[in-house]
């Protein structure tokens, strides 16, 4: 199945009261919101990738204040065990310095340095980074940024936070 990414957009209540809950917790009150058809984004295991190709390194890594890292992963971390997943929040007031750091990205200059040898030389997960396959990684990488570009974009419109989860 592999580590699958969403992104959920929650009220400041909601946020409060996920930020006390232990993962167990989380992953459930995740799953109810999700199946209630709260507003949502799944990056699936694209999550990676993605952080690697706006920053260059993994998302196991993430860059403290860089907004482009934070667009990718989250800004502040939850207290999890290291099995029990990856949880992180975006409030509200951070979404519009992500955005305008995402709208500044050049896909342009960005596709000149897309090396899929780098990409499977740092680990990137999931393991497809295959020559082969470049146009169409090429594609959905800019797909998902995109979209989650769009998600974060309705999230400020409707003045709610980001719960971002790897599981």
């Amino acid at each position: 199945m592999g580590m699958r990414g969403q992104y959920v957009m929650v009220s400041e209540d909601t946020l409060e009261q996920m930020m006390k809950m232990d993962s167990e917790a989380l992953m459930d009150t995740l799953e109810e919101l999700i199946e209630a058809e709260t507003a949502s984004y799944e990056i699936d295991k694209l999550w990676d990738g993605l952080h690697f190709l706006l920053t260059g390194v993994s998302a196991s890594e993430p860059i403290e204040g860089d907004r482009l890292s934070e667009s990718v992963v989250g800004v502040h971390v939850f207290d999890v065990g290291e099995d029990d997943g990856f949880f992180a929040c975006t409030e509200q007031d951070e979404l519009a310095d992500i955005i305008q750091a995402m709208k500044q990205v050049d896909f342009d200059v960005l596709e000149l340095s897309f090396d899929l040898a780098a990409f499977r030389g740092n680990e990137i997960y999931p393991r497809i980074w295959e020559e082969n396959c470049k146009e169409a990684l090429w594609h959905e990488l800019k797909g998902e940024f995109s979209a989650l570009l769009a998600f974060y974009e309705k999230t400020l419109a409707a003045k709610q936070h980001v719960i971002f989860s790897i599981v």
